[in-house]
């Protein structure tokens, strides 16, 4: 029973973190507050944690890339058009990746994608315009190029296929 408990508050901390970086980044957010919306005390978030980088980094690792869309070196357009729409569902997963930029750059590795993006090339399935890393952070600012702009319905549809005609010009071999 008491793993469990630990577990639950552990869930609890990210649940809250997640929420709290979203709005201020690591510099604005407060330990206090996210234990205080995890209901517990700002000294247990910081045995599980260590500090709000630390913090940051799980929420990063345990939150937000569970949450995302499958990466698919092989149809790049529809990645992005899929993680297009989660920015557009969820933008607080948008902020917290503007925040991850600002604040933590370089601190979470994409070398997997880059391997797979390389293999892509490797096979004749994507461009060697770019290099692999190139490629990649195109295709994630493509994807992320309308996440903080508002958009009705019929915006959304028209920047959806934008975003996936982009992408698939961009890496059409």
């Amino acid at each position: 029973m008491r793993s469990r408990d630990r577990e639950q508050t552990r869930r609890r901390l990210l649940d809250a973190a997640f929420v709290e970086f979203a709005a201020y980044g690591i510099g604005g957010a407060r330990m206090e507050r996210i234990a205080r919306i995890a209901g517990c005390s700002a000294g247990l978030a910081y045995t599980y944690y260590g500090g709000k980088e630390e913090l940051f980094d799980a929420v990063q690792s345990e939150v937000v890339d569970a949450a995302f869309v499958q990466f698919d070196a092989a149809d790049l357009a529809g990645y992005a058009a899929r993680l297009y729409d989660r920015q557009h569902e969820h933008p607080e997963f948008a902020r917290l990746a503007t925040w991850h930029r600002l604040e933590r750059p370089g601190r979470i590795s994409r070398s997997a994608e880059i391997d797979a993006i390389r293999q892509a090339q490797d096979r004749g399935l994507v461009s060697r315009r770019f290099s692999a890393e190139q490629v990649l952070v195109l295709v994630l600012a493509i994807a992320s190029m309308w996440s903080n702009a508002p958009a009705d319905s019929s915006d959304h549809v028209v920047r959806r296929q934008t975003v996936e005609d982009a992408v698939r010009r961009l890496v059409e071999p």
